[in-house]
């Protein structure tokens, strides 16, 4: 029973393993698979319009998922800012454990965050790879900021941490309700833009591959013309 657990568990290792792979690092891609060539001819197309570049076996593409979710982040982004500079400037913060730790994704979120948008839209327009790293930087390092933020309120409320701990910390199902949401559609922007960042990559890949076989066919014809 105990070595079946055991290969059950590696099995799932291996799993996420190979996931995490394929997903992050597009390893073990072979981009081949998304590139057609026309009857007849040595033309090679990529094919833009593949399932899998479709989100959630919609019609959605990952790239028009990613703008989506870039717009949308840059907007919470700044709304967050603004409307964390108002609600605390007439101090109405819950309490000064979880103001400071609110201070500090402020600043960070406006000094990062902010750019990172600009900079993946422009990734995302241009089809530049390295220029979706910041914003996957700073979307992982915020998702489990609040992932642990989330889990000590939660964890505050039900083992009554709060005058120990928090000062006046009252349980807000709806502030923790949010708060879940909140971590889950950052989540689900990670996951859209990490699988538009492999659309880019694939596509990439054909361009690299394209202008191998010109090089290689202008060569084949400078060679023939010189023989004759």
């Amino acid at each position: 029973m105990a070595q079946f657990g055991n290969l059950a568990s590696k099995s799932g290792l291996s799993s996420c393993h190979l996931f995490l792979r394929s997903l992050l690092w597009q390893e073990d891609v072979d981009y081949s698979q998304f590139e057609s060539r026309m009857d007849g001819t040595d033309i090679v197309t990529f094919r833009e319009n593949d399932k899998a570049f479709r989100l959630f076996r919609t019609n959605v593409h990952v790239k028009a998922g990613a703008y989506i979710a870039c717009l949308l982040g840059f907007l919470v982004t700044v709304f967050y800012c603004v409307s964390y500079t108002f609600y605390h400037s007439r101090g109405m913060g819950r309490n000064p454990f979880i103001d400071h730790l609110e201070l500090v994704d402020l600043i960070f979120a406006f000094l990062v965050g902010l750019p990172c948008h600009v900079a993946l839209f422009y990734g995302i327009k241009k089809e530049r790879k390295p220029f979706f790293l910041p914003f996957l930087i700073f979307y992982c390092t915020n998702f489990l900021l609040n992932v642990i933020f989330t889990v000590i309120t939660v964890i505050a409320a039900i083992f009554d941490f709060n005058r120990r701990l928090f000062g006046n910390v009252r349980w807000d199902i709806g502030w923790t309700v949010f708060q879940i949401l909140f971590v889950l559609a950052q989540g689900l922007a990670i996951y859209v833009v990490i699988r538009c960042r492999k659309y880019v990559d694939a596509k990439n890949h054909w361009k690299r591959r394209n202008e191998e076989r010109q090089n290689q066919s202008a060569m084949a014809d400078g060679v023939s013309i010189a023989d004759v």
